[in-house]
């Protein structure tokens, strides 16, 4: 298992610095994710010279659009014109396919729960949008990767699967982050919710995002680096390993080398520990 890590770049990031920060971690591959409202061509040619001098390889671009609300850029700076000017240019990053979005809130906002996310009409919404978004760009050689979350419409991976099930070509394949579709009130059984995840999910994947899971003093749930949290993660990645095909696995949620470099070595040791 290779490992990669995530690349942020927001409003104002110094590029080259970014990649240079990755590569002193021994990062020498992962996600780029554009978090600017407004990114142009241009823009976006200067982060793939960056990491082409970094020598850094893109396994995906992220821009985080939501589905369901494709000209509200609130969730993570990416609306409608954000993802087609990505999607048109991302190839420039040594012909990146894969790009990361999220699989749809009615909520304004990236925690609150929205009980119509859960409506066979909204999936069916999510659908057409990525149907439609496909039709945008025909003829570029792209893949859509959702990302579940616990309040979003792909929860879970029973759903996850059934929409992957969809594009039978494989144009739409799923993010594999099991902390992200466990909820507050799931923690006693965090480990079960894992193993349930990787297997419903498995077919689906295309894109691995190692995180972990822990808990706030008043009992919320928080997202943090692979080994700062709570999960067995030997038997997390004993069952990705079963069950998953072989895609990129990105180190998630690490911002500084430090926890970059933590996360790396605490998830090699894991691998060598289990015989992975």
């Amino acid at each position: 298992m290779e490992l990669g890590v995530m690349v942020v770049i927001r409003e104002g990031t110094d590029f080259m610095e970014a990649f240079a920060h990755v590569r002193k971690a021994g990062f020498t591959r992962g996600q780029v994710s554009i978090m600017v409202h407004g990114i142009t061509a241009e823009e976006m040619r200067q982060i793939a010279i960056a990491a082409h001098y970094a020598k850094f390889h893109v396994d995906a671009v992220g821009c985080y659009l939501n589905p369901l609300r494709m000209d509200d850029n609130a969730l993570s700076q990416a609306d409608r014109t954000d993802w087609l000017t990505v999607v048109n240019n991302m190839s420039m990053m040594n012909g990146a396919e894969r790009v990361v979005c999220w699989s749809g809130t009615l909520s304004r906002t990236m925690d609150a729960p929205n009980l119509l996310n859960s409506e066979p009409e909204t999936f069916s919404r999510v659908f057409m949008t990525l149907h439609s978004l496909l039709e945008q760009v025909r003829g570029l050689p792209v893949q859509i990767i959702l990302e579940p979350f616990s309040t979003h419409v792909l929860c879970d991976g029973r759903l996850c699967a059934q929409m992957a099930q969809k594009f039978p070509g494989g144009q739409v394949k799923v993010v594999l982050d099991a902390p992200n579709i466990i909820p507050a009130m799931d923690f006693g059984v965090r480990d079960q919710r894992v193993q349930e995840f990787v297997q419903q999910a498995a077919p689906a994947v295309g894109l691995i995002h190692l995180t972990d899971l822990g808990r706030s003093a008043d009992g919320q749930r928080v997202l943090m680096p692979a080994g700062q949290g709570t999960l067995n993660y030997g038997a997390y990645l004993r069952a990705i390993v079963q069950y998953v095909p072989q895609v990129p696995v990105v180190i998630d949620k690490a911002h500084t080398v430090e926890d970059m470099v933590a996360a790396r070595l605490f998830v090699e040791g894991q691998l060598r520990e289990y015989g992975l």
